[in-house]
């Protein structure tokens, strides 16, 4: 990466070993001297900026980290930075990111900065290849203000590949992971002809059951595929840009067997054979740059996501088949101007639309022992909602001194969301409700010297309710989720300091944050005032709040001999949520998470190119809590740590051949990540081969 460069290939331990031989040369001082803040960003104000200039928690893994990575998700890219976990709703090969503690709903997953939307519970998917994408920028704290609703604890931005600097060229890449005897396989077309930039790429991948020290997991199978194309070309000051992505994915859910068994259920289980993506992007840039207007960009697109969700659940009185077929459609643009520095001043301005709509069906077959309790017949269910989202946005980046610059920012909300039309007797169409909201963030960075710097910021974040909670209801298990129209938005602060501090040989970033959080929305169990229709029922409520501080660090050092570099991602953190008549701090959160290590990239004999990583990743134990559950915790997780070797190398006339290989969990720990529920992979192996021409 660049802030976070953790190369997750290198070298075997006997190359390590011999680093302090002849044979040996070091990385070039540009590897060593560790300008991993010199990085340019765009995610967290719209604008260009150094990180080391950013008011903003910032993490970027660049085309190097990309290029280098075996994985066949997105999200075990992200999982080393600081503050960031993965999830996996018990859905292989759909990792979904959480940031500081809170649901992965509650992050804004874009590509390309336009917003990926999902309605469901358990938050968007990262449904991209990793070989399409050129470099990832996580935003931690909120990024409401530029970024929209869901954005509350902070933004991940993929930004895809585009064209290439020959009127051909081509990759091809191949991929093994032993741990689900799995394949991964991509190649692209690319170039620039005659100022036409182009791309067309494809993946496929294929997993089995997932290998783990304690035996296979049943249902953890997953198979993907996808399609990228991208066109591109300048005219003048002005440049068009297109892209299209499809991904279509299938896979197992893994239930744990206490959850299978739990009262009243007797067997369950769950399929997800259809989570498919389809994308068009279109993009428009104009360096105006004239006495008030520097430049004027503008972008549109249409999105689908069609799913198909089965689940089968057993209970001593009856037996259910639900397939839940959906589609949510997703219309969105925006607008913004850069204008020409106004003395120390620099302005932007947007305006956002954003439009979803869901059409949902579903088929409920039921079987019923107890006529009294269930009744045996088929049930057809269709919903249709939809929510539409206009903001504008004001951002000022004011230079009050040489070593002073502060960052400030207002958006305006205005949101309706409407029931169009649905089966439910329980239910009437029509509106759901409004709202209009205004959210601020306020930043401050301090240039102490050339090579340190202190900032500060705060920022409020915004979620409006999605269509599930507001309009369509879901089923957990045997029990069906009520929707609720009355349902308010979650919203939050979030205060940061922080400081960045970078010379030749040291690295050093890191921040302390408090976050409160309001209006939390849970499904309880319905009591008799909700008038739920299900006796079993459960209702989507507005029921608490949370606050969670913490500390991120991320630090390298690169004054060893011969190119060695210790580095630490570290998060230190504690979360509570407090609903109306309970609280805890056991909330999935892990006090201590991260990542230490080793690297080392230079050359070996005839050699030119190799890297090494050799490192730990761990985190404490952590428990979960919630009022109204069966059990009183509901999960209750060891700590734990891997021991993980990288190796990689690169070879060609022009070192445009790459092997790559990673040596995963040497010892055979036996872990469950905290906010996961498959069991980390046995000792395995994962190795990819690219080929550049």
């Amino acid at each position: 990466m660049s802030l976070y460069r953790f190369p997750r290939t290198s070298l075997a331990l006997a190359v390590l070993a011999t680093t302090g031989s002849g044979v040996v040369q070091a990385a070039t001082d540009a590897f060593i001297s560790s300008s991993e803040l010199e990085e340019i960003v765009v995610t967290a104000s719209r604008t260009k900026q150094r990180i080391f200039d950013s008011p903003a928690s910032l993490s970027v893994i660049d085309e190097t980290e990309l290029a280098r990575a075996t994985v066949p998700g997105l999200a075990e890219l992200i999982r080393d930075v600081p503050g960031v976990q993965v999830t996996d709703s018990g859905q292989p090969g759909l990792g979904r990111i959480r940031i500081r503690g809170e649901e992965s709903r509650r992050t804004a997953i874009l590509i390309n900065s336009q917003e990926v939307t999902d309605h469901y519970e358990v938050g968007t998917p990262l449904t991209l290849h990793p070989a399409m994408v050129e470099r990832i920028e996580v935003m931690r704290g909120s990024g409401s203000v530029l970024y929209g609703s869901r954005a509350l604890s902070g933004v991940v931005n993929f930004i895809t590949r585009k064209g290439g600097t020959e009127p051909l060229q081509a990759t091809v890449e191949g991929g093994y992971d032993s741990a689900t005897d799995g394949y991964n396989s991509f190649a692209s077309l690319y170039g620039n002809a005659a100022g036409f930039e182009y791309r067309l790429a494809g993946s496929k991948s294929d997993h089995d059951d997932r290998a783990t020290p304690s035996g296979s997991m049943e249902n953890t199978s997953y198979d993907n595929d996808s399609v990228y194309l991208y066109a591109g070309r300048g005219f003048g000051a002005q440049r068009l840009e297109y892209t299209y992505e499809k991904f279509s994915s299938s896979s197992n859910v893994y239930v744990e067997d206490e959850v299978k068994t739990s009262y009243p259920l007797t067997d369950f289980y769950i399929e997800s054979p259809k989570r498919d993506r389809d994308k068009h992007g279109l993009f428009y840039t104009w360096d105006v740059d004239n006495s008030w207007l520097q430049s004027f960009s503008a972008n549109a697109y249409q999105q689908q996501n069609d799913r198909h969700f089965y689940t089968y659940s057993e209970t001593v009185w009856y037996s259910r088949d639900i397939n839940n077929y959906s589609t949510l459609d997703t219309d969105g643009a925006l607008a913004q101007m850069d204008f020409q520095p106004l003395g120390d001043h620099r302005l932007i301005a947007g305006v956002q639309y954003l439009n979803d709509d869901v059409d949902q069906t579903r088929h409920v077959d039921t079987v019923s022992w107890t006529p009294p309790i269930a009744a045996t017949g088929v049930e057809v269910i269709r919903d249709k909602a939809s929510i539409e989202t206009w903001a504008m946005f004001l951002q000022d980046q004011w230079e009050i001194s040489d070593r002073l610059s502060m960052t400030a920012g207002l958006r305006q909300y205005y949101v309706d969301a409407k029931l169009d039309d649905t089966d439910r007797e329980s239910l009437n169409p029509g509106n759901l409700g409004s709202d209009d909201e205004l959210v601020g963030a306020l930043g401050l960075v301090w240039g102490v010297s050339d090579d340190v710097h202190l900032r500060a910021n705060v920022a409020q974040g915004y979620v409006y309710p999605s269509l599930t909670q507001l309009a369509t209801g879901a089923y957990a298990g045997s029990n069906f989720v009520n929707p609720d129209a009355s349902l308010d938005p979650e919203t939050s602060t979030n205060y940061e300091l922080g400081l960045r501090m970078q010379s030749r040989q040291l690295t050093l970033d890191t921040t302390a944050f408090y976050t409160e959080s309001d209006d939390y929305i849970h499904h309880l169990a319905c009591t008799p005032e909700d008038d739920c229709p299900g006796r079993r029922d459960r209702l989507y409520q507005n029921v608490g709040k949370s606050n969670a501080h913490g500390v991120e660090m991320f630090v390298v050092y690169g004054g060893l001999p011969q190119g060695l570099e210790p580095y630490a991602s570290l998060t230190w953190m504690k979360r509570k949520i407090e609903y109306d008549q309970f609280s805890t701090w056991h909330t999935e959160v892990p006090d201590i998470s991260g990542r230490v290590g080793m690297k080392w990239q230079g050359s070996v004999m005839s050699v030119p190119l190799m890297w090494a990583d050799l490192f730990l990743r761990g985190e404490s134990s952590s428990k979960l809590e919630e009022p109204d559950t069966v059990r009183d915790t509901l999960d209750d997780k060891s700590g734990w740590v891997t021991v993980n070797l990288s190796t990689g190398v690169e070879f060609g006339s022009n070192n445009q051949y790459q092997l790559s290989m990673d040596l995963l969990n040497l010892t055979d720990k036996e872990y469950i990540a905290s906010t996961e529920n498959l069991y980390g992979s046995e000792r395995s192996v994962a190795m990819k081969l690219s080929l550049n021409w």
